[in-house]
């Protein structure tokens, strides 16, 4: 599916998005968590993952990318949202996880997982509420 908005689209369209590995690892790249991913994992990852990507209209330019990973039941993880710093300030980041947790038909009424460090306010606009239980995580080096 499409949506456009101003001079931006927003596609969930998988194989388009499988076109553009590339551009996305390379926009992952600029992200604190994804900065040291190889293109490979990165192509692993979106393989196995549901996909979203904002593009410019006029020059088809990657400029926004988020995916989820889920069971399609219980719970969905999401993760890697990331726009591109020249395009933050317009809203794109509100849109992309506006679309996901409130239009996404797959996800509806499962529960919804993600880490963040520096977007707390951003999420919590969308029901994502700061864990108060224990979590725990296996790091692999």
């Amino acid at each position: 599916m499409l949506q456009y908005f101003n001079e931006f689209y927003m596609t969930d369209d998988q194989t388009i998005i499988r076109n553009k590995c590339h551009d996305i690892h390379e926009l992952l790249k600029k992200a604190y968590w994804a900065k040291d991913r190889s293109e490979l994992a990165t192509q692993k990852a979106i393989s196995h993952s549901l996909n979203y990507a904002i593009f410019e209209v006029n020059s088809e330019r990657l400029v926004g990318f988020a995916r989820v990973i889920t069971d399609y039941s219980t719970v969905y993880y999401l993760s890697d949202v990331y726009i591109d710093e020249e395009f933050r300030g317009k809203g794109l980041g509100k849109k992309i996880v506006e679309w996901i947790v409130l239009h996404e038909d797959k996800l509806s009424g499962i529960n919804g997982l993600l880490k963040t460090k520096d977007a707390v306010n951003l999420y919590k606009k969308y029901g994502f509420e700061e864990c108060k239980v224990v979590c725990m995580v296996r790091v692999n080096d």
